[in-house]
């Protein structure tokens, strides 16, 4: 099965019948989580129009397909005056700006007695704008079913498009009604330039290698500077005589993931270049991968190294940063997502996933490119153009300091000027360059008011403090506190801990005219924008019990992963006030959480072993899982964060296991599987993981001669 790489368009669906739908549906991945024969069948009002879907996903085959491993399903009757409706998702967010002179091509097949004339019409949507209807009997030749038939529609043909605009979805809609039921399956649709090269390729493929874990295979190549190729496809082998393609991937990536069905069992591989008309070159040599039971060692190196690889790989190429789409014409970065990758990777040298010069070589650039950035009182915006440094958000409110995501960047930063440590004139350098841009940080400037207490998250040039929130609470926002306590230039009071980080405030509304509160919980917070502002307090400490287990921070109604962002480098053992065990208080919240899991998994115990839900007793969140979330509680209840760890690895990985590790969510309810990845996530795995076994980042974060100096500050 195909793992990372959505086809160009996601196979994302929402049924709508009579009526086009207001809102997006969940995306359903290239790898269906229920059997292909699990469909719901929608029907119009009349009972006379219906489509097949899974809680409205369209169904996906990994039978039938033109490139491995799936292709799109539509099963459908089009009844008299019926009017069934389906949505593809482009798969950026950002849609696709096509040129006037581009191609919009797809396969389909048809394996009914399906004729021209009863295939669904086909519409381009640019948000609200749809283009006329397309019939695409006009574009295919030689029409036949049960075959695989190629369409290429000229977007100069397709009116009412709005040529400035991004084209987001594809809408497929009832074209007739014959009254009988279609099986059509639709498979790479794209957008492809006019005059696409079309040389030959005569050069044999190049396979670099391929590595055996205990069910997954990693597989690596080499691409030659040629512009014929379009994609790489992957086959693989038990015999070493039968191959059969299991993967497809653009140009854009050098490797790709195959989880295998039986582990003690050799596999064989090789692979051929796909040019734009689908034609491949000769087949790279074969190579063999024995894959074989781990060790639970084995298996954790595993997954360390698959989830430091994500951000290894998706590094934008002008700044080093961390890229927020892996579109090569997507120049933006993020800002706290550098800093969580900061400390995946010191981790990645460390185990030697990764050589020390390459990581060096990333912070040189990064530090360079975060010199010449925009920044607002030494804080930087979450996003950015990697290409300029400029804030990529078009409202003035909007551009400003983001200080938590500036808190996890340095953060990052700091942990990276400790491990670089070496007598080396490349090393001191870079060292130098981090401290400059962390005494540059006027953590002061985000606290509201004189003698004010809170940190706020965001500062604007245009708006000030308008759009801003107070940082406190039992939340990741401890890091942004911890760093502004020991900045060596702009440090905050020590009240802010006290006052600031353990009362939290949460906004209720303006404070117009005789707003009438409650001095014993709420506030009034002078606002240097505009008007004062009411804040109703927020109790800190808990103190609750859930499964007989005592709570004094947090609340099982949070997102786990949420709760845990704050000791990515903070190491909880610390003690920094007589009043808390943030240790403790972790390892009670992992356990509640599992013994919500035993509770609220009980309806899947026949497909796999114990999941972890989002939240305690959050109905909405019953059936979402999140492994990230599970696994990072390691250091904390190894015993259970193992067990779920080989869970979803073993039991789970033909849809959850990636190039780049778990995927983000999935959901067994509604047939659902992230197609994305979630910075935090993807860090919290192997930073975690590796804090329990060696302590690394804890490590070097408390060490910093800056932050060592908190215990003392706060007491």
């Amino acid at each position: 099965m195909s793992n990372i790489y959505l086809k160009p368009f996601l196979l994302l669906m929402l049924i709508s019948l009579k009526v086009s739908a207001s809102s997006y549906p969940e995306v359903l991945f290239e790898n269906s989580l229920m059997p292909k024969s699990y469909y719901f069948s929608a029907s119009d009002a009349d009972g006379n129009s219906w489509i097949n879907h899974m809680n409205g996903h369209l169904p996906v085959s990994d039978s039938v397909f033109f490139t491995p491993g799936n292709a799109l399903l539509l099963n459908y009757v089009s009844g008299n005056s019926g009017n069934w409706k389906t949505i593809i998702h482009h798969n950026n967010e950002l849609g696709y700006l096509a040129k006037k002179n581009d191609l919009l091509t797809l396969k389909i097949f048809a394996n009914s007695d399906t004729k021209s004339t009863e295939l669904p019409v086909m519409q381009l949507m640019q948000g609200e704008n749809i283009s006329q209807k397309v019939n695409l009997q006009k574009y295919i030749e030689n029409y036949q079913d049960n075959t695989w038939l190629s369409i290429t529609i000229p977007i100069k043909d397709i009116d009412s498009l709005d040529e400035q605009a991004p084209i987001s979805s594809i809408m497929f809609s009832q074209g007739g009604d014959d009254g009988k039921e279609h099986h059509v399956f639709i498979d790479q649709i794209e957008f492809l330039p006019s005059k696409a090269p079309d040389m030959k390729l005569t050069g044999k493929a190049v396979l670099s290698s391929v590595v055996a874990y205990e069910r997954h295979v990693d597989i690596a190549w080499q691409l030659p500077l040629t512009p014929s190729i379009r994609y790489i496809k992957v086959y693989r082998s038990e015999d070493n005589q039968n191959f059969a393609p299991v993967g497809i991937r653009p140009i854009s990536f050098n490797k790709f993931t195959d989880f295998v069905p039986r582990t003690n069992v050799s596999y064989y591989y090789k692979i051929a270049w796909v040019d734009y008309q689908y034609r491949e070159s000769p087949f790279s040599d074969i190579k063999k991968a024995d894959t074989k039971e781990a060790t639970d060692a084995e298996l954790l190196d595993a997954v360390e190294r698959s989830h430091i690889s994500y951000f290894t790989d998706e590094t934008e190429f002008n700044s080093g940063m961390h890229k927020v789409s892996p579109l090569v014409t997507d120049p933006r970065i993020s800002v706290k997502s550098t800093g969580l990758g900061l400390l995946t990777q010191v981790i990645g040298v460390e185990r030697k996933f990764i050589s020390r010069q390459l990581l060096l070589d990333r912070l040189t650039r990064i530090v360079k490119f975060l010199n010449r950035a925009t920044k607002y009182h030494g804080a930087y915006p979450e996003l950015l153009n990697g290409r300029t440094g400029a804030p990529v958000l078009n409202d003035s409110c909007e551009i400003a300091a983001d200080l938590k995501s500036t808190a996890y960047l340095m953060q990052g930063l700091l942990v990276a000027r400790n491990y670089f440590d070496k007598d080396d004139a490349k090393e001191k350098e870079l060292r130098e360059k981090i401290t400059a841009l962390w005494t540059d940080v006027d953590w002061k400037a985000f606290v509201k008011g004189e003698g004010g207490t809170h940190l706020y998250d965001v500062w604007s040039p245009s708006c000030l403090f308008d759009k801003s929130i107070p940082l406190g609470g039992y939340n990741s926002s401890l890091i942004t506190y911890i760093l502004a306590l020991t900045s060596p230039s702009h440090a905050i009071s020590k009240e802010s801990y006290f006052k600031g980080y353990k009362q939290p405030l949460k906004y209720v509304g303006p404070a117009i005219g005789r707003f009438s509160t409650s001095t014993s919980d709420t506030l009034i917070v002078s606002d240097d924008s505009k008007q004062n502002s009411v804040y109703s307090k927020e109790r800190f400490v808990t103190d609750s019990t859930y499964y007989g287990i005592h709570l004094t921070l947090g609340k099982p109604t949070f997102s786990l992963i949420g709760l845990q962002q704050a000791f990515l480098a903070i190491n909880p053992h610390t003690k920094l006030d007589d009043s808390i065990d943030y240790f403790d208080s972790q390892k009670s919240l992992a356990n509640v959480f599992y013994r919500s899991a035993l509770n609220k998994s009980e309806q899947f115990v026949s497909l796999t072993n114990i999941l972890w839900p989002y939240k305690n007793d959050d109905s909405l969140a019953v059936s979402k899982f999140n492994p990230a979330a599970a696994i990072a509680t390691y250091p904390y209840t190894s015993t259970i964060a193992l067990d779920a760890l080989k869970n979803y690895y073993r039991n789970l990985g033909s849809f959850l296991w990636t190039e780049y590790g778990f995927r983000d969510e999935f959901d067994f309810k509604n047939n659902w599987v992230s197609d994305n990845y979630n910075a935090v996530n993807q860090a919290a795995v192997p930073i975690m993981l590796e804090n329990a076994r060696t302590g690394l980042i804890w490590n070097l974060f408390m060490k910093d001669p800056d932050v060592k100096n908190i215990v003392q500050l706060v007491e």
